[in-house]
């Protein structure tokens, strides 16, 4: 594993996708690292002692930070970075709210169907990233749309299928 700081590339799609999800003036200044395992990019938030101290430490850490998503050829929030993300961002059109029935339901790895959609954006497209949200504005899953604005609410059809959600944590567990 190797921990280093995210070439100026990197940092221009970490930044694109921070002001996508409206937090990009919340991570503008917070240091941030990249843990190469094999072929997959994660991006961590660190502190700057960590920060200081990897230029020092030549050794590889076991973890170097906060996990707030995956690098790829587009940038995917984990279930920590979308809760930051949502806690410190501005909400915009890439949140989709769900109704309680849903959240249990996305919380076992479910997809949502469009009745269950409390609110969302007209303006999405077809194959969108999304984060989800219960009534409270909790994040609570990481997914992406099937369908294009207001076909989001059909009734008796999946219409956001999702990703990865915060129930995945507790399921492992046991």
């Amino acid at each position: 594993m190797i921990c280093r700081q995210p070439t100026k590339k990197e940092r221009t799609q970490i930044n694109r996708a921070l002001n996508r999800w409206g937090a990009f003036e919340f991570f503008k200044y917070k240091p941030l690292m990249i843990q190469e395992v094999r072929t997959k990019k994660v991006v961590c938030l660190v502190n700057d002692g960590i920060e200081k101290a990897m230029q020092i430490i030549k050794e590889d850490p076991y973890s170097a930070g906060l996990a707030i998503g995956d690098l790829k050829k587009q940038f995917i929030p984990s279930i920590a970075g979308a809760d930051l993300f949502t806690r410190f961002g501005e909400r915009n059109k890439y949140y989709v709210v769900v109704a309680q029935k849903a959240e249990n339901l996305v919380l076992y790895g479910r997809d949502v169907m469009g009745e269950s959609i409390v609110a969302a954006s007209n303006s999405l497209h077809e194959n969108e990233l999304v984060i989800l949200l219960n009534t409270a504005f909790e994040a609570i899953a990481v997914a992406r749309t099937r369908f294009a604005g207001s076909s989001l609410f059909q009734k008796g059809r999946v219409t956001v299928s999702t990703i990865s959600d915060a129930g995945y944590y507790l399921r492992e567990e046991g």
